[in-house]
């Protein structure tokens, strides 16, 4: 998984900042007869439990497959407790799970870092027989004039960034799939107050980190940004969930 340190000492921030996925999703997922509760999923780079989070509220059963120890740590602190969690140390292209052994596979956030390749390989080990592959974005609209505006601050600062989610299409989400895919989307527009929009940008993991060099510089653009976009103390971020359903 090519994202394992980029998120390192970010966990905490990134559980903090992320939006959760619309609810829509998980009332679609609910309404699907052959995904009954007690159906089990393996959330692959599962980061800190936000999509794993909401699967368990549906109550599905959950691995929660994630490579980096800190994002990993942050949700086990969160999830340990609830029922049909476990947190597994793995990755796209080793699950560390049994054959055959989920009914779904989930990528949230995070099928841009795969190799995608490898990840279609070892979701059809672990997969139930008829089992689906789910790939979610929670995907801003890149024509906003705060995103377009936020991606060149992002360039300007870190040359290696060029497109939210390390550059992830639609298409690209498309022919991962065998014969096809349903695509579901909702609404999720995400709203900060100055607070909430310096932590989601200094989340990403093409963020400057405090400490870095010219750290001071880009937090007062970040807060610029929020003064040019905001109204009444809020920023708006039109976004919609994305989700790519199918097999492999």
């Amino acid at each position: 998984m090519r994202y394992m340190n980029r998120f390192d000492g970010k966990g905490e921030l990134y559980a903090k900042a992320r939006p959760n996925y619309a609810a829509a999703l998980f009332e679609y997922l609910k309404a699907d007869p052959v995904l009954p509760a007690g159906s089990v999923f393996a959330d692959v780079g599962a980061g800190t439990g936000i999509f794993s989070a909401q699967l368990l509220d549906c109550g599905y059963k959950v691995f929660a497959v994630e490579p980096n120890a800190d994002m990993r740590r942050k949700a086990e602190e969160a999830l340990s407790q609830r029922e049909g969690f476990t947190s597994v140390d793995g990755d796209d292209a080793a699950m560390g799970l049994p054959d055959r052994s989920v009914d779904v596979v989930t990528a949230a956030q995070a099928f841009h870092w795969f190799d995608a390749a490898a990840f279609q390989r070892e979701c059809r080990r672990v997969l139930k027989p008829g089992g689906k592959v789910i790939l979610v974005y929670n995907s801003r609209d890149k024509a906003a004039p705060c995103t377009r505006a936020l991606a060149e601050l992002y360039r300007r600062y870190n040359p290696e960034f060029h497109e939210f989610s390390n550059g992830m299409t639609h298409e690209k989400c498309l022919v991962f799939y065998k014969d096809g895919c349903e695509v579901f989307r909702a609404d999720n527009t995400q709203t900060y107050d100055r607070q909430g929009w310096l932590d989601r940008t200094l989340s990403s993991s093409y963020s400057l980190k405090e400490g870095d060099a010219g750290f001071t510089e880009y937090r007062q653009e970040i807060d610029r940004l929020f003064d040019r976009y905001s109204a009444d103390g809020r920023i708006a971020v039109p976004t919609e969930t994305v989700a790519y359903i199918g097999s492999v």
